[in-house]
């Protein structure tokens, strides 16, 4: 998939800059490459870099990366200083490193609805850098992830919806300061018992936290937020059952006391 952007950059007269992404869809921990072409406005200019800002929308549901909800997942500097001429045109290739933690925009071969991520170009002039060129891209999940959601399917549950929460996760290896809920309604087998449940990644480069939070019925009108947490070691995961794994949590969550992994 080609992603193109054409960006006017400070006003009438002044460089622009075309971000064109050759691969626009990874998974956390590939690349997104492309090209960056930086053609002169009117005069001669000194560009102090060009970098690759990744962002994502947190806190609203359904935002549109506006400036006040942008969470910035990484920041990439690409090219280092040069001097642009008057109407002189620059191509540069760009690669652009996805963190483990960038959260999900597909799930189960479709696009999240809500979920934005985005590859924002940042050229520096004078001093004064321009954020406004946006390009979208789609993040699917790793094997890891995705053995994870296919298991949560085989038993019922219902993807719904994903979003951002900002905050941290007490004793996991998270670097962002936001997260990603990834939300399931329960099938047949749980609907007496469980609302909703919720999934929550964090990856490194060993391994897969993974947070559930499931909220239990206890009454007509009360409910019991039950935690679990687990890691998946990559060198494994062929070798569990994650069905089974997360089928006797179920079990023992949905019981009175609800264990802790």
């Amino acid at each position: 998939m080609v992603v193109k952007r054409l960006m006017r950059m400070f006003g009438v007269g002044g460089p622009s800059v075309r971000t064109e992404l050759t691969v626009s869809r990874a998974k956390p921990g590939g690349k997104l490459t492309g090209t960056v072409e930086v053609t002169g406005g009117d005069h001669q200019v000194s560009i102090g870099y060009i970098a690759l800002v990744l962002v994502t929308d947190v806190g609203v549901q359904g935002g549109l990366l506006g400036d006040q909800s942008t969470g910035e997942i990484s920041r990439q500097k690409v090219v280092e200083g040069f001097t642009l001429a008057a109407r002189e045109r620059r191509i540069f290739d760009i690669a652009c490193d996805v963190p483990l933690e960038t959260p999900l925009t597909r799930a189960f071969g479709q696009p999240i609805a809500g979920m934005n991520v985005g590859l924002r170009t940042e050229l520096e002039v004078a001093r004064a850098v321009d954020r406004t060129d946006l390009d979208p891209v789609e993040i699917d999940p790793m094997p890891a992830q995705q053995h994870i959601l296919d298991a949560l399917t085989k038993l019922g549950f219902q993807f719904v919806k994903a979003h951002m929460e900002k905050g941290r996760l007490r004793g996991l290896p998270q670097t962002l300061p936001f997260y990603q809920e990834i939300e399931f309604l329960p099938g047949a087998a749980y609907a007496a018992q469980v609302r909703n449940l919720e999934v929550t990644f964090v990856a490194t480069d060993r391994k897969l936290h993974v947070v559930m939070e499931l909220d239990r019925k206890v009454g007509p009108l009360a409910d019991r937020d039950i935690f679990g947490r687990f890691t998946v070691d990559p060198a494994t995961l062929a070798d569990t059952d994650w069905r089974g794994l997360l089928q006797d949590w179920l079990a023992q969550s949905t019981t009175r006391k609800g264990p802790l992994f």
